[in-house]
């Protein structure tokens, strides 16, 4: 063992004596393998914490989402009803428990200014089925989910160091909600929450809403249908298993309730496990950016091999002197990986550093699709995966080289004397190095640019509004204190008329919503007048949006067909709307038109006359196609506003302060939060597909720039090594024209032959990016033939130094240095 330490020691110090003799050649190894190891460690440690890590809650994987079904009517999520919540609960014999949730926002009082904040309403043991114990106090314990058990409230770990710094004297504090006092009782740790980040956490008993659905259930199963549900297995329960008695449960519930669950409908409930489902968003953007840093290493990797081959040719005599001392193959072989492994583990340390670095933009981007980024760090297993793979690109790019020259080392070196050669071996190595580089490059390059065309496609996509100049503000009223609709109607009404004639306004409204939100509009069935249907289950359905009269004025809307709203449509007056052109093509065809058609939302009890068409707007993504929708005036009762919109003639987020002065007018307690332009509402639902192309292209370039000195090396070398075969050609007669030809010649067969094998590459691989693609094909001509060129123009410009330098090379000085 000590002879073998001793031995290593003795390598490592005539390693980096060679290699602080040849600085220029160390600094580039180091600085292009770095950079490839710092990619490979970011994304690695984004996909260790979000996908390859345990759920941060006890026995994680334990935790299982139920989900209703009805596939034949069109609906793949059914949310639970308070009463179906109940019957599962009852039924289910597979869990340890059964939780349900459903989110809210109210108004907490009592410290300051009013706060809206976004609340999850959960039954009494959601925390202890999760396996998530309080950071401070306590979380919900059996009796709180009772109706009239007094209100507590647990606060989240994000929203606990905002709002209130931190204290932990918050526990035991009380404010006013719904027009109840509320008691923090506890403060959760800083964990992933689901299904979506709260500020607070109630139980099921202190949400009105809730209780009311709850004094009903027995005349209506699917009264307040709006929770998700998830449980825990039971010891020994698998999915599968869970999965098939949740499935029994629910055709049991279909033979007991048909009217409420029609055989035709295709009812049923499915499961999945809780971890799949916080990473299905993220999972493939991760993996296929862990597979482009995987290519960018390996680019590297063939970069540095070509840099070492060069390496090796001028260290010829060297080798033959240690060969002839008696250093047999296998020791040269062990002393020039050693000499690798010492540049590759400077490089994995430059490359954590790039990591580390990069990380708080990366988790920013992965926050796009996953809530599990508070888990994403450089922890031992990324130091580990980082350690593993500079060890490894240490051997690859320090053996393959080496075992080129074997024979010369150990033959044919002895023989040359001090002659500085070059090998057939060698050169082969070299052009299939170059050759795979420019392949991987060309693969990466063609990824890149169906992202970055697709992207382009869809940003051109006429979104049916205008949303320059445009801001947005949320007003959710107090349910506590405006408890009819004639009192939140007369709200909104207040604040439209302390809007009107501000200056620097144009145009002012009022919703329950608006393009692009992350909310979708209520779906409901209707019914033409006139038309029958066989199955009123199956009816079809249509996106209700509640608006003031100038919504469509400052949204920009167009007006097809009909009249807009006006003040006089109100509760005293015929129940009017306005459909959108898709719903008004799709159900009145053959040129007839739906004006003064009606339609109906609840069997009939209300007739609802259509008096305007206006265009499609595309609210789901610019990627989806533009929703059927409704519109209906909040004057007649339709539902609640939610948001204040205001069109500007200038900047559009001066007018916030103005909106604000406007409701607290009206009301000094109503919170009026997140102001947001328009504009950046469109902006972020394209932010994924941005970034992800960004980062791409990122990587891309990257390969390209190392994919492009690698080829400017390999011709430099082979230049220098038929330094004597130029200088016979020229002094025969021949131009340096077609030196420079000859050598430019030799750059492009290797990019070609490059470019064939990626091509062939990129047409297999490319069918995986589909699924990422808008109005792209993955096989898009225009992309490949772009990319061909740019590594056609790049690798000649590789070439053109290595050129000239060969043009110019004097005959006589040539040929007596040979």
């Amino acid at each position: 063992m000590k002879p073998m330490l001793e031995t290593l020691i003795r390598d490592v110090r005539y390693g980096l004596r060679s290699l602080l003799r040849s600085p220029g050649y160390a600094l580039m190894v180091v600085l292009t393998l770095g950079l490839g190891i710092g990619a490979n460690t970011a994304i690695f440690s984004l996909v260790n914490g979000v996908l390859l890590r345990p759920l941060p809650y006890a026995d994680g994987h334990e935790l299982v989402l139920a989900r209703q079904q009805a596939q034949r009517a069109g609906s793949a999520n059914i949310p639970f009803s308070v009463k179906e919540i109940g019957d599962y609960r009852e039924q289910l014999a597979t869990l340890d428990g059964f939780v349900e949730y459903h989110g809210m926002s109210f108004t907490l009082l009592n410290r300051g200014e009013p706060d809206r904040v976004l609340t999850g309403v959960v039954s009494a043991n959601f925390f202890d089925v999760l396996g998530v114990q309080p950071l401070y106090g306590r979380t919900f314990r059996d009796g709180d989910d009772d109706l009239g058990a007094e209100a507590v409230l647990v606060l989240s770990y994000p929203y606990w160091r905002q709002r209130f710094g931190g204290d932990p004297d918050i526990v035991g504090q009380v404010f006013e909600m719904n027009d109840r006092p509320h008691t923090v009782v506890g403060v959760l740790p800083p964990v992933p929450q689901y299904p979506r980040e709260n500020d607070v956490y109630m139980p099921t008993s202190a949400c009105p809403f809730r209780a009311r659905a709850e004094a009903r259930m027995e005349e209506d199963r699917t009264a307040f249908r709006g929770m998700t549900a998830f449980g825990r297995l039971g010891p020994g329960v698998g999915v599968d298993r869970f999965g098939a008695e949740l499935a029994t449960v629910a055709a049991r519930l279909q033979d007991d309730f048909p009217e409420t669950y029609p055989a035709d409908s295709g009812y049923t409930a499915v499961t999945l496990p809780l971890a799949d489902e916080l990473t299905r968003e993220a999972r493939p953007t991760l993996l296929i950016l862990l597979a482009t840093t995987v290519l960018v290493l390996l680019i590297a990797c063939a970069n540095v091999a070509n840099l070492t081959l060069a390496r090796m040719s001028r260290r010829e005599r060297e080798l033959a002197l240690r060969s002839a001392l008696g250093a047999g193959r296998a020791r040269l072989l062990r002393q020039l990986v050693t000499e690798a492994s010492l540049l590759a583990l400077t490089a994995g340390a430059f490359g954590l550093l790039v990591a580390w670095l990069s990380l708080d933009l990366l988790v920013a981007f992965a926050a796009l699709f996953t809530a599990r980024t508070t888990e994403v760090a450089i922890d031992g297993w990324v130091l580990a995966f980082t350690l593993g793979l500079s060890l490894l690109t240490g051997i690859v790019f320090g053996s393959a080289p080496a075992l080129t020259g074997r024979r010369d080392v150990a033959v044919a070196l002895k023989e040359a004397g001090a002659q500085t050669t070059d090998t057939p071996a060698r050169r082969r190595m070299r052009g299939l190095l170059t050759a795979s580089q420019v392949a991987a490059a060309f693969v990466l390059l063609i990824a890149t640019g169906l992202l970055l065309t697709s992207f382009y496609r869809l940003q051109q996509v006429d979104t049916g509004f205008d949303p320059e100049n445009v801001l947005t503000a949320e007003v959710f009223p107090n349910w506590s204190k405006y408890t009819t609709a004639e009192s939140r109607r007369q709200l909104f009404t207040d604040v439209l008329q302390r809007l009107q004639d501000r200056p620097g306004l144009s145009a002012a409204a009022v919703a329950n919503g608006f393009p692009m939100a992350s909310e979708v509009g209520q779906q409901q069935r209707f019914a033409i007048e006139g038309r029958t249907y066989e199955d009123p289950d199956l009816r079809p359905e249509l996106e209700t949006r509640v608006i003031s009269p100038d919504y469509f004025a400052t949204v920009g809307v167009p007006l097809l067909a009909g009249r807009t709203f006006t003040r006089l449509d109100d509760a005293e007056t015929t129940p009017v709307a306005v459909v959108s052109r898709s719903l008004a093509e799709r159900h009145w065809r053959e040129g007839r038109s739906p004006l003064e058609q009606r339609i109906t939302l609840d069997d009939g009890e209300t007739w609802i006359t259509i008096v305007g068409i206006v265009g499609d707007v595309r609210d789901h993504g610019l990627d989806r196609e533009p929703p059927d929708q409704l519109y209906r005036p909040f004057l007649q009762g339709a539902g609640s506003p939610t948001r204040v919109l205001v069109r500007a003639r200038t900047d559009p987020l001066a007018l916030s302060g103005q909106v604000r002065a406007a409701v607290h007018a009206v009301d000094p307690e109503q919170p009026v939060e997140n102001f947001r332009t328009l504009a950046e509402t469109r902006a972020g639902t394209t932010a994924p597909r941005r970034l992800s192309a960004v980062l791409l292209a990122l990587f891309a370039a990257l390969a390209l720039i190392i994919t492009v000195t690698g080829i400017a090396a390999v011709i430099a070398t082979s230049v220098s090594h038929r330094t004597r075969e130029f200088g016979l050609r020229l002094a025969l007669g021949a131009e340096r024209t077609s030196i420079l030809t000859m050598v430019l010649r030799q750059g492009l067969a290797l990019v070609l032959a490059g470019l064939v094998i990626g091509a062939a590459a990129a047409v297999a691989l490319s069918r995986s990016l589909s699924s990422f693609l808008f109005a792209t094909e993955p096989t898009d001509a225009g992309v490949f033939v772009m990319v061909s060129l740019v590594f056609v123009a790049t690798g000649l410009a590789a070439c053109y130094l290595p050129a000239r330098r060969a043009m110019g090379v004097d005959p006589l000085v040539a040929l007596r240095d040979e």
